[in-house]
């Protein structure tokens, strides 16, 4: 069945393994696809997302439909997993991740026989656009949101065979697809330089809501820093947590506040390292966006010293909140911040260096243009996706 493209409106789906409607913890993804969608929406496109989840059935999210794909729960599929688990724990995911993927092309096009669209956008997570099928009048892009053999490392973790198959089978939905973009020049890069792509970059819109801020939660310090989202070592954590000692040798009254997932196990082996000086950092768990806005906001500055990221939203918020952040060079983090005037730059994993920004921003050091880039304005980069979505000239909609 071929699309009927009305002028200037789009029926678009997104594929994705997260979503904010499901029970599983927002990721990134997840934020980008809700924030994305609703945007669209709002400018008169119709948007259905589908989404792996526990249950089955549809949903409405405002103006967004949601399709909400069981997992498997074949014996078979588990049968497998469980094989492969013994010979690599990572790898039990892999039989989960590949019928998820097969299920979410099926729903896809079961609901593009009733309402065709002329748009899919998946992930490049948990390979959930690898099946999808090429069809008349209908663009499939791969939006690119990670490389597991750039952020493997990162994350203390090494390159296996494993995940060197998990990226080639993310190539080769790329190449399956009509186009494929990355928000980052990082990921644009490695993923063109290495497999020799042709990937388009797209900014990612600004949120919106960032007006929309609660109360943060009683009993924070008068004067912190803050850092937030998924808390962990790639996410530059055990630098941080190295850092803080040396920086309170010449900033002793420093205070942060820590908002995220964090393990308990992690959380005391910090405590143990910071002496008596642990009550000096507020862990505050997961919040709700509302309240975690209001942290943030009220911070003197963000500290994300990513050891590899895409574009962070936690960057993308601070700077829309008009605060400025300490982060890394090298990571896509210094495609967002501009050194000296919308926060600071370090060498990605050096606590020394990190130390010394955070003393500096904490003696009071101003920025001048605390902002995102400007490429990040939901219009335009709204058109700069809808542009990907026009087929090459003599390929027109029908």
């Amino acid at each position: 069945m071929t699309a009927t493209h009305p002028a200037g409106r789009y029926r678009v789906a997104f594929l994705t393994p997260e979503y904010p409607t499901e029970l599983t913890r927002e990721g990134g993804v997840g934020s980008y696809v809700h924030k994305t969608a609703h945007l669209l929406a709002a400018c008169g496109h119709d948007c259905t997302v589908f989404v792996t989840s526990e249950v089955g059935g549809r949903l409405t999210d405002g103006p967004v439909t949601v399709v909400r794909v069981p997992r498997s729960r074949s014996p078979a599929v588990r049968g497998l997993a469980w094989l492969l688990r013994r010979l690599d724990p990572a790898a039990g995911h892999m039989p989960a991740y590949l019928e998820s993927a097969r299920r979410l092309a099926a729903a896809l096009e079961r609901e593009h026989e009733r309402a065709p669209f002329h748009l899919v956008q998946s992930a490049n997570l948990r390979l959930v656009g690898l099946f999808v099928r090429r069809r008349e009048g209908r663009r499939h892009l791969v939006r690119i949101s990670t490389s597991r053999v750039l952020y493997e490392p990162a994350a203390g973790r090494p390159v296996t065979a494993l995940t060197r198959l998990t990226e080639r089978l993310d190539v080769l939905a790329q190449r399956r697809a009509d186009a494929s973009y990355a928000p980052s020049r990082l990921l644009q890069r490695h993923f063109a330089e290495r497999y020799g792509l042709d990937v388009g970059l797209v900014r990612p819109p600004l949120p919106v809501d960032v007006a929309d801020r609660a109360e943060p939660p009683p009993g924070l310090p008068e004067r912190y820093l803050v850092h937030f989202g998924s808390l962990g070592r790639r996410k530059g954590t055990d630098v941080l947590a190295e850092a803080l000692p040396l920086a309170w040798e010449r900033a002793p009254d420093l205070r942060m506040v820590w908002a995220g997932p964090l393990s308990g196990a992690a959380l005391t082996r910090y405590r143990a390292a910071w002496g008596a000086r642990a009550g000096q950092v507020t862990h505050l768990g997961p919040l709700d966006k509302r309240r975690l806005y209001g942290v943030v906001s009220g911070a003197a500055a963000s500290v994300l010293p990513s050891l590899m990221d895409n574009l962070p939203n936690t960057v993308i918020e601070s700077l829309a909140l008009g605060v400025p952040v300490v982060g890394t060079a090298g990571t896509s983090i210094d495609e967002l911040v501009a050194h000296g005037e919308s926060g600071l730059l370090v060498p990605a994993g050096d606590a020394p260096a990190l130390a010394d920004a955070l003393v500096e921003v904490w003696a009071g050091r101003t920025f001048p243009r605390v902002a995102p880039p400007p490429e990040m304005l939901p219009e335009r980069a709204l058109a700069e996706l809808l542009a990907l979505a026009r087929p090459p000239p003599g390929n027109a909609l029908v």
